[in-house]
């Protein structure tokens, strides 16, 4: 085969392929990236062509639909469709200090740094468009990424991330850099028929520390949108990393969000994930807790009106003895919006004294809404202590009776018990004008 040439999938005619398909079969490694990333996008290439999308027979697409992230009649991504994310930034006054904080946008290949940090640079990490840290820091990166996010012959998705991979941001901190100022990283959709497949590289190492915001952003379309995004996080020994998602995306928009994270001793993993917009939504969440005293704090937030739909899956993988979890997932459904939650917690025979809970509560607020739960434990272990649960219901009469005979109208009473339900993890937003913007969009979204 010669360089740079792929073959179709078996039984399909080149004529028969589509114009993305066409793009990654006639796929060509780029000279300015290490030799060692063009071998795995070509790896992954080849997996695209030759793995089938994930049927419902699969245990973990029991609740979903894998043609819906499919993205072989769409286009890649070359342009946005007119969102600013300066405008969004100054909206939702993400930097009150502009020049401090570190701010990047992108799109496609395109990508606009609002605001950087001295701070950072002065501390010998970086931030950087994905792209540009493999090109000037390939060497350094090549461990982390040859770790692993995913394998990607698991399934025709995952390879479809990396064979698609088209840009993103990597995030580097050094030993003992403790980062003040916040880090603010903003994806925008492309135009109407497009896929975009941005991947975040987050490297906080040992004994560093920093607060991570990424903004996952779209607007209104008349044609589909795809987007299938994966972030991989590695916590270095005695690090603390708090990353807090925001996916605010158009109504015609679908998207598969993977994140990985790998903990090594006595670090520290707190992780908020917010969902408000989009279509079909897909949320994959991995937590490797790898060596003694790492401990992660994960939470997610939704709230769905129509015919949304959101789909959560999380592991929760205790590897090693003395770590701790604790997962707490809310939804608020209306309309005839679905949402399912598919949770795992494994604890390997080592894995003694693993102190470990798993929560997910969903408010279902019409008779057309739906949720279900599936909450797992798997323990091989003799000295731990695991807790899961699991509660669906509408709001509660009484408090509603209470409210009302406090002269509050029933209308607004519903909206306070519902931001109250969801407040629990709305407060855990660290940053105020962010919690203010996700308040307001579930007062307006019950409106």
């Amino acid at each position: 085969m010669e360089a740079g040439v792929l073959a179709a999938e078996p039984g399909v005619r080149a004529a028969e392929l589509s114009v993305l398909e066409t793009k990654l079969r006639d796929w060509a490694p780029d000279p300015e990236l290490p030799d060692w990333f063009n071998a795995s996008r070509r790896l992954a290439i080849e997996a695209y062509f030759a793995l089938e999308l994930p049927q419902r027979s699969n245990e973990s697409w029991h609740y979903g639909d894998a043609r819906r992230f499919h993205a072989g009649s769409l286009d890649i991504a070359s342009a946005s469709p007119g969102f600013s994310g300066a405008e969004y930034e100054r909206i939702c006054k993400l930097s009150r200090e502009y020049g401090r904080v570190t701010c990047l946008s992108m799109v496609g290949d395109r990508v606009e740094e609002l605001s950087q940090s001295p701070a950072l640079s002065e501390l010998g990490g970086f931030v950087l468009p994905l792209r540009k840290a493999l090109a000037q820091h390939g060497e350094l990166l090549r461990p982390y990424w040859q770790q692993g996010l995913l394998p990607a012959g698991r399934d025709k998705l995952t390879a479809q991330h990396y064979a698609l991979l088209d840009g993103g941001f990597c995030v580097y901190l050094p030993k003992g850099a403790e980062l003040k100022d916040d880090i603010h990283l903003i994806l925008e959709t492309g135009e109407g028929g497009s896929v975009v497949s941005p991947h975040i590289l987050l490297i906080a190492e040992a004994r560093s520390s920093a607060r991570v915001f990424i903004h996952n952003l779209g607007h209104p379309e008349q044609e589909r949108n795809l987007q299938t995004s994966a972030i991989q996080s590695f916590v270095g020994a005695g690090a603390q990393l708090m990353l807090t998602k925001l996916q605010n995306l158009g109504p015609k928009t679908d998207a598969l969000m993977i994140e990985y994270a790998r903990l090594q001793r006595d670090s520290r993993y707190d992780t908020i994930s917010i969902n408000l917009g989009g279509s079909n939504v897909r949320t994959e969440v991995e937590t490797h807790l790898a060596e003694p005293g790492a401990d992660a704090r994960l939470s997610g937030l939704s709230i769905a009106r129509g015919r949304q739909r959101y789909d959560f899956h999380t592991f929760q993988n205790h590897m090693a003895p003395h770590t701790s979890s604790n997962l707490l997932f809310k939804s608020a459904l209306l309309g005839r919006a679905r949402a399912s939650y598919q949770g795992l917690i494994d604890v390997h025979p080592s894995a003694q004294s693993t102190d470990a809970y798993q929560s997910n509560r969903s408010l279902v607020l019409s008779p057309d809404a739906r949720s279900d739960s599936s909450p797992q434990l798997e323990i091989e272990a003799n000295d731990v202590r695991c807790t899961h649960g699991s509660t669906t219901s509408n709001v509660s009469r009484d408090e509603m009776f209470y409210l009302q005979t406090r002269g509050i109208k029933p209308e607004l009473a519903r909206k306070l018990l519902v931001q109250g339900f969801l407040t629990e993890v709305a407060d855990r937003i660290p940053l105020q004008p962010l919690r203010d913007y996700v308040e307001s969009f579930i007062l307006e979204r019950m409106a």
